[in-house]
């Protein structure tokens, strides 16, 4: 059972969050509405999945990511948001999160999300390409080759490394190498981030069954 925690300053939609994650099979292990809660609460428990809101009182979900990061950097965070601040959103994707949830969207894709990043994949709002396409690029960056496009596509989908090494017949290492390299060309500090920068410059495109989801 995927174990989580939640931190949301709302009581209402905490209340909520606890009631669906829950009725979805997940444990929820912990809820808290303060960042200085917030990090007793991981610390205790290290839950599978954190999902932070991004606006919280004295400290944002950006920074508490960061802090959380930076003494376990294994722990997966889902930053949980209602912002639509373009430069908000960047900071989120590169605070080393891996999924980035819209408040707006339906249900599901947060379950979605808990799932894949559960996993070890990670997860981008499928809001976020339009957003991200409306930034332009200040300069031009390395294109990626073909086998780099590929992975991070997969990984765009919520594939795990492991499962896109067996889809693509590669190596674990092999993989985390083709990220590793595309990450360098983009110059991302994360998995997520370099997702995020692929689809703002067209480098790999929404997946077809999210952008149906929204039409």
């Amino acid at each position: 059972m995927i174990s989580l925690v939640v931190i949301e300053d709302h009581p209402a939609l905490r209340a909520g969050l606890e009631l669906l994650l829950g009725r979805e099979g997940f444990r929820v292990a912990g809820l808290t509405a303060t960042p200085e809660a917030a990090e007793i609460l991981v610390e205790r428990h290290e839950p599978d999945v954190a999902v932070i809101d991004i606006r919280l009182p004295g400290l944002s979900g950006v920074e508490l990511t960061r802090r959380l990061l930076a003494t376990r950097p294994g722990r997966r965070v889902i930053l949980y948001t209602g912002e639509t601040d373009l430069e908000l959103l960047y900071e989120g994707v590169a605070s080393g999160a891996r999924g980035y949830v819209l408040k707006d969207g339906h249900p599901r894709e947060l379950v979605e999300a808990v799932r894949a990043v559960a996993a070890g994949g990670t997860y981008v709002d499928p809001r976020l390409r339009p957003a991200l396409l409306s930034r332009r690029a200040t300069r031009r960056l390395p294109v990626l080759s073909k086998r780099e496009r590929e992975i991070l596509d997969l990984l765009a989908r919520g594939h795990t490394g492991e499962h896109i090494a067996e889809l693509l017949f590669l190596s674990t290492e092999t993989v985390r190498t083709h990220v590793r390299n595309a990450m360098i060309k983009l110059e991302a500090s994360t998995r997520v981030n370099a997702i995020a920068i692929a689809l703002r410059e067209g480098e790999i495109a929404m997946p077809p069954e999210r952008m149906a989801a929204h039409r």
